[in-house]
């Protein structure tokens, strides 16, 4: 049963996790609803984060609790970009950061505003794309409850011992839109254990966690830092089909299959927001 929430109640409740707790308890309003369907309008929430970022521990978490909260219709994406990404000595000598992550963080300016900080659905207010992690359950909560304006698909293939990956991506249109459509597609790892640093005693040891677990890392972009074009403006009409397709020779063999993911988001070329969301496992 899918969970909807009034705006108030949410952000109370993962208002009060910031200091008091690492979960959302219940009580929470459930008025029904389904598990998302094709025409879900899904929703991508960017946290911006670091390995030397003290408080990202505690925005990934409230990540994942409204992730949680939303059965399926919200998709998370971590972005390792900025300064608190940038490789350190040991053990913070690993390196996440992305070509694709730091062009969007570049642009939007989001760990410039400070971490930890994201983006929902690249939505913007008067131009600020940026929203702090206390303001992403009001953020999701609305944009969770508009329509779609069109589906998106993924299908994979995947061969283990070459270590190829074939990718189809499917688009149908619900709306008629006037805009051009850009579609991006990324390599997503989930799971990688390494050092992250921590104030928040709820989550681990206060000061350096040796072995904390970095969720939904964006490993790059598949066609291009801003994508492709999937439909020229004036095309993507009512009833409209578009669809694109991809092949990985060789993925990275650091890369643990069974962890990773195709991301893919359409979004509108003009104003950045993202229209549709997608996540499928390789494997």
């Amino acid at each position: 049963m899918k969970k909807f929430l009034s705006i108030p109640f949410i952000v109370a409740l993962i208002g009060f996790s910031l200091t008091a707790c690492d979960k959302i308890e219940p009580p929470y309003k459930e008025t029904g609803g389904s598990q998302p369907t094709d025409d879900t309008r899904k929703v991508l929430l960017e946290d911006y984060t670091g390995h030397t970022c003290v408080n990202c521990p505690t925005g990934a978490r409230l990540g994942h609790q409204i992730v949680d909260l939303y059965d399926g219709q919200v998709i998370m994406l971590g972005v390792h970009a900025g300064f608190f990404a940038e490789p350190k000595p040991a053990p913070f000598d690993n390196d996440y950061r992305t070509e694709a992550g730091t062009a969007w963080d570049n642009f939007f300016g989001i760990s410039a505003a400070g971490n930890p900080m994201g983006m929902v659905n690249r939505q913007s207010s008067q131009g600020v794309y940026n929203v702090a992690s206390a303001k992403w359950a009001t953020a999701v909560s609305l944009a969770a409850e508009q329509k779609a304006a069109l589906t998106l698909d993924i299908n994979t293939s995947w061969n283990n011992d070459s270590r190829s990956l074939k990718i189809d991506l499917e688009s149908k249109m619900l709306q008629s839109l006037n805009q051009k459509l850009m579609v991006i597609a990324c390599i997503v790892e989930d799971s990688i254990v390494s050092a992250q640093r921590n104030n928040d005693p709820g989550i681990g040891i206060q000061g350096t966690i040796p072995d904390y677990v970095h969720r939904h890392v964006l490993r790059g972009s598949i066609n291009g830092n801003w994508g492709e074009e999937l439909a020229a403006a004036g095309t993507a009409v009512n009833g409209a089909s578009f669809s694109k397709s991809y092949s990985i020779t060789s993925l990275n063999s650091a890369y643990k299959a069974e962890h990773v993911t195709v991301l893919a988001m359409v979004y509108d070329a003009e104003t950045y927001e993202v229209l549709q969301v997608e996540e499928k496992h390789i494997k």
